[in-house]
């Protein structure tokens, strides 16, 4: 557990001292939320009243994702191309505790850029917030899991940032734009709303939005968590005969 808590701060250290992209990684979604948020769109986005309040869980689901599939996996690829990771391993570092410590302090950094545009809307753009602090931790929690993990996946795959960056783009930009964040899954055409409903940011942008627009309630956060659950159950265990940290 010592040796956990030691990492888990290191992972926490490494990431806000790199000061370009701890910038980035809380500002940009904030300027795409904002530069959103101000676009003249409204009535047409399902349960908020404006634009702004319809998009705000979508981007938090988008962020969610980009910091497992972009931000983990190219970080440790990095870690791979600067052999890193072999100095790692010749270490009396546990390999378990160093890839928990790792996900554990990203899912804090998520919590922190969920807070921040939780605050951005609600203050800024009158977006809707019902207090649903348990299903909107358990919801990123699920999300973050399953994101970083699949993160983690991809840097077992990809030697360079060459080679990541095909995966990525493969792996996101469809759940980018089929994932229920900039507009509903019902606009889309009948085959494209099939493959959609097949994507775990899908109920994520789904369920943060009903968390973000109610008041707890198991009817309603059961089935977006129950798939969200089975996603993240699924790719532990593909993880877990898959992945291993070396070069």
């Amino acid at each position: 557990m010592t040796s956990f808590k030691q990492l888990f701060l290191a992972n926490l250290k490494i990431f806000y001292r790199e000061k370009s992209g701890f910038f980035w990684t809380l500002a940009m979604p904030a300027f795409i939320y904002i530069a959103l948020s101000v676009l003249p769109i409204s009535g047409a986005f399902g349960r908020g009243s404006n634009y702004a309040n319809f998009v705000l869980p979508g981007i938090i689901a988008m962020v969610i994702m980009q910091g497992g599939i972009y931000g983990l996996a190219y970080w440790m690829t990095d870690l791979k191309a600067r052999g890193v990771i072999k100095r790692l391993n010749a270490t009396p570092i546990d390999p378990k505790e160093l890839v928990l410590s790792l996900v554990a302090s990203r899912v804090l950094v998520i919590f922190g850029q969920v807070i921040i545009l939780t605050l951005l809307g609600v203050v800024f753009f009158h977006a809707q917030f019902a207090g649903n602090i348990l299903s909107v931790a358990v919801l990123a929690t699920l999300g973050g899991g399953i994101f970083l993990t699949l993160g983690l996946l991809i840097s077992t795959f990809a030697t360079s940032y060459d080679s990541a960056a095909p995966i990525t783009s493969a792996i996101g930009l469809p759940m980018t734009f089929l994932g229920d964040i900039f507009y509903p899954v019902s606009v889309l055409p009948h085959g494209l709303q099939v493959f959609a409903k097949c994507l775990p940011i899908t109920y994520l942008a789904d369920g943060m939005r009903l968390a973000y627009s109610q008041p707890f309630a198991w009817t309603t956060f059961w089935p977006d968590a129950a798939i969200l659950l089975a996603w993240l159950l699924g790719i532990l265990l593909l993880a877990s005969r898959v992945f291993k940290l070396k070069e």
